[in-house]
């Protein structure tokens, strides 16, 4: 027969607090994106902000991300939205396609340099895809 009482009670008390910090604890040991690396992975969903000046392309992260600036600037983290850009026409067209869907994005990072981004990480569009 199974032992119960006051001791059991905060032997499993113990265990769920220990397990529960442990979780928590996890996404924090995941690396941070490297400002600069052209091999920074971003996901989540992609959405397109209009109406405040140019359009602007954030990719939502669930879990949040991190980036080690490096130089002496100060890591960001749990950062949820990542705003995201492509130099080029048909990686603007592609961002315009892909606005609404979850999606995968390679590319490289840095950390906000003008007051008008709308994300604390700016992130350069290398590759992009639908993710399910």
């Amino acid at each position: 027969m199974p032992r119960t009482g006051p001791i059991t009670t905060a032997a499993i008390a113990i265990v769920l607090v220990i397990a529960a910090t442990a979780v928590r604890a996890a996404p924090a040991s995941k690396p941070c994106l490297q400002s600069g690396s052209d091999q920074a992975v971003v996901e989540g969903r992609l959405a397109l902000q209009e109406g405040l000046g140019p359009a602007a392309f954030l990719v939502m992260v669930p879990a949040g991300v991190c980036l080690d600036a490096g130089d002496g600037h100060p890591r960001l983290d749990e950062v949820r939205a990542v705003q995201v850009y492509a130099t080029s026409a048909e990686g603007m067209q592609d961002l315009y396609r892909l606005a609404g869907e979850k999606v995968y994005v390679r590319g490289r990072p840095t950390g906000r340099r003008a007051f008008q981004q709308r994300a604390p990480i700016m992130m350069e569009v290398l590759d992009i895809a639908v993710t399910k």
